[in-house]
């Protein structure tokens, strides 16, 4: 396997998932109500819709461009009434201690998968960094190296929700119930802000 292109996978997982926004911000309210195995699983979603969209972007990046740009409106669309409407859930809820009880995984992971494969952003930027990097990556060279890049991008998405889960778990503890409902309610805010700039990109 070849280690470059690894490390270039890995780079590239971590450089798509580190900027703030909506799944940023769900999985860190998910790490501040709950444990580290539900925020990771939670972060594990969008590494699952990395994994979906990079993959189809290396295997057919020139089929594809087209594909995603006639589809970009429906997408930001949906995926901007999802976020306002968990951006304005998110604002009222109170936090509880009952909150940092186990819950049911498998929704904040469908969520978190949900968010990011509605972002046509994702799709975009994967598309954009796969022909900027074209030359070091030769992802046409042969029907394996798409697919250890997308090893790699996998292990560093994985990486960077262990890493925020596990400093947001452990914050948690330092921090009371009124400020969780503050960051809660400004969280939020933000994602419902996401999603109405999602909707006017949508309808520009």
């Amino acid at each position: 396997m070849d280690l470059k292109l690894i490390i270039a996978g890995v780079s590239i997982g971590l450089a798509m998932a580190a900027p703030l926004g909506p799944v940023n911000l769900t999985v860190i309210r998910t790490a501040l109500n709950h444990d580290l195995k539900v925020a990771f699983l939670a972060g594990l979603g969008a590494v699952l819709a990395d994994v979906l969209i990079a993959g189809i972007a290396a295997y057919g990046i020139h089929s594809v461009e087209h594909l995603i740009l006639d589809y970009a409106k429906l997408l930001q669309t949906a995926g901007g009434i999802l976020l306002i409407i968990l951006g304005i859930r998110t604002a009222r809820a109170h936090f509880a201690a009952s909150d940092l009880m186990p819950g049911p995984h498998s929704a904040r992971f469908g969520l978190t998968f949900s968010l990011s494969v509605t972002n046509p952003g994702l799709a975009l930027g994967y598309l954009a960094i796969f022909s900027s990097m074209s030359g070091m990556l030769a992802l046409s060279a042969s029907p394996f190296r798409p697919a250890i890049v997308i090893i790699g991008i996998a292990m560093g998405g994985a990486l960077w929700w262990l890493f925020l889960s596990f400093f947001f778990v452990r914050l948690k503890t330092r921090l009371s119930t009124s400020a969780l409902d503050r960051i809660n309610r400004w969280s939020g805010i933000l994602v419902a802000a996401f999603g109405f700039l999602l909707l006017l990109k949508a309808f520009d």
